[in-house]
């Protein structure tokens, strides 16, 4: 028997021990992510898309050079007083032709655009990046809070559960009226039908996460009990409000397309100035004409080119662009007050949050205290068994309230660096050491 029990143990240690192995904590999830999410390989994809733009506009300052080959048969009939002729050749011709810009203004402008669009795709990466760290963390927190109300409900039903067991054994003794037994088999199925619900839930916020990470992660590392939360430094709001108006990569984006605006704007006009281009040429034609067997010829020059009219294209278009000039400033603007808007409700979630977070701890305490005063006061007759049931449904109620709380500040805490564009993977690796080990 104690060898049984001894195997018992051993057996029990190693599966524990296993449990703890395969259990993955938020950077773990966060490295799956980064090289399984879609959404973030498609935005990788997308700046490499957009990194061609400084290529393209580049190729208008380079040489532009073509060849071109012709070739066609002739055939003349020559009459004579005599008598008629006809004669019978192949012509064929080749070129080969060098255009450098020397000066072409909108070609220079839109090389300008180039690089300003490989510095935004930079920093859309980086947004990306960003939403990644905040996904991931949501849809793990998710996870860790249906988790909690799940247990927390099953401690609900099980307390139901002795609490209708132990209505029924006094009913049966005289002690109590039915009532006490049909009001605990009332708060046994309410509790079953919570526990079952949670039960989906929990798998479907699962589910959630296998989205970002490609792949089922196994269990998940939750917060250690007692964790204490910091308040965000500086701990001013102003001093938030005004990083986020600068650094928001919203903000810094839309400061971007401001710019590309402007500089469409100069395109557009630009197509009004003249255009210079040096030109080279070499040319070959075998058999021109009857009596020449080839030519040869080399050329060089400058070709000015200036538009006079183009149906009132170009004057459009500059107005266009200047329209779009004008939205865009709007724009920027909107991005920062949108900025500081993100700024004010993720430091609200942060100091309400840690504020609930304290209020919530206390009635935990209060709350377990209640259900054993009510347990006691029962068995010895003063308390019937609704405040027995009342008691432990508030108490489970305030572990769930403090289970979401706590997830929903660390997540204001994460939204807050991200509001002014700071959030990276040291804030991550910052909340996975609440986490347990």
């Amino acid at each position: 028997m104690a060898a049984r029990k001894i195997v018992i143990g051993a057996t029990m240690l190693l599966e524990g021990a296993a449990a703890q192995a395969q259990s993955i904590d938020l950077l773990q999830i966060y490295q799956l992510a980064l090289l399984h999410d879609a959404q973030y390989a498609a935005a990788k994809a997308h700046q490499r898309v957009e990194q061609e733009h400084w290529v393209q506009g580049r190729a208008g300052l380079l040489p532009q050079v073509s060849i071109d080959a012709q070739t066609h048969w002739m055939e003349t009939d020559y009459q004579f007083p005599t008598g008629n002729a006809q004669y019978n050749r192949q012509n064929r011709s080749y070129g080969i032709q060098l255009i450098q810009p020397i000066f072409r203004l909108q070609n220079w402008v839109q090389f300008q655009q180039g690089g300003l669009q490989r510095t935004q795709a930079k920093i859309h990466l980086e947004s990306a990046e960003q939403a990644l760290l905040l996904r991931v963390a949501q849809a793990y927190f998710e996870v860790l809070n249906a988790t909690d109300v799940h247990e927390s409900l099953r401690n609900l039903r099980t307390a139901d559960a002795e609490q209708l067991a132990s209505s029924k054994k006094n009913f049966e003794l005289g002690n109590v009226s039915i009532v006490d037994v049909h009001e605990a088999q009332a708060s046994f199925d309410k509790s079953m039908a919570q526990f079952i619900k949670t039960k989906s839930e929990l798998d479907l916020a699962r589910y959630a996460l296998v989205r970002i990470t490609g792949q089922h992660p196994g269990e998940l590392r939750g917060l250690r009990e007692n964790v204490t939360l910091y308040s965000p430094q500086p701990a001013e709001l102003d001093a938030w409000i005004k990083a986020a108006k600068r650094y928001n990569l919203n903000v810094q984006a839309q400061e971007l397309l401001l710019l590309i605006a402007d500089n469409e704007v100069r395109i557009r006009k630009a197509e009004h100035l003249p255009t210079i281009d040096l030109v080279i040429s070499q040319n070959m034609q075998q058999y021109p004409n009857a009596n020449t067997e080839r030519t040869d010829s080399s050329s060089i020059g400058l070709r000015l080119s200036m538009p006079l009219y183009s149906g009132g294209r170009i004057g459009s278009a500059t107005r266009q662009a200047v329209v779009l000039q004008e939205q865009t400033e709007f724009e920027l603007e909107d991005a920062r007050r949108a900025a500081a808007q993100a700024v004010r409700e993720a430091w609200s979630g942060v100091m309400d949050g840690m504020a609930r977070v304290k209020a919530l701890e206390a009635a935990k305490t209060s709350a377990r205290s209640a259900v054993a005063s009510n347990q006691i006061g029962y068995k010895v007759g003063i308390r019937v068994g609704i405040d027995v049931l009342e008691a432990q449904s508030k108490f489970s109620d305030v572990v769930q309230q403090l289970s979401r709380t706590r997830y929903d500040t660390l997540l204001a805490q994460l939204r807050l660096k991200a509001a002014v564009g700071t959030l990276s993977k040291v804030d991550i690796a910052e909340v996975n050491a609440l986490m347990s080990n």
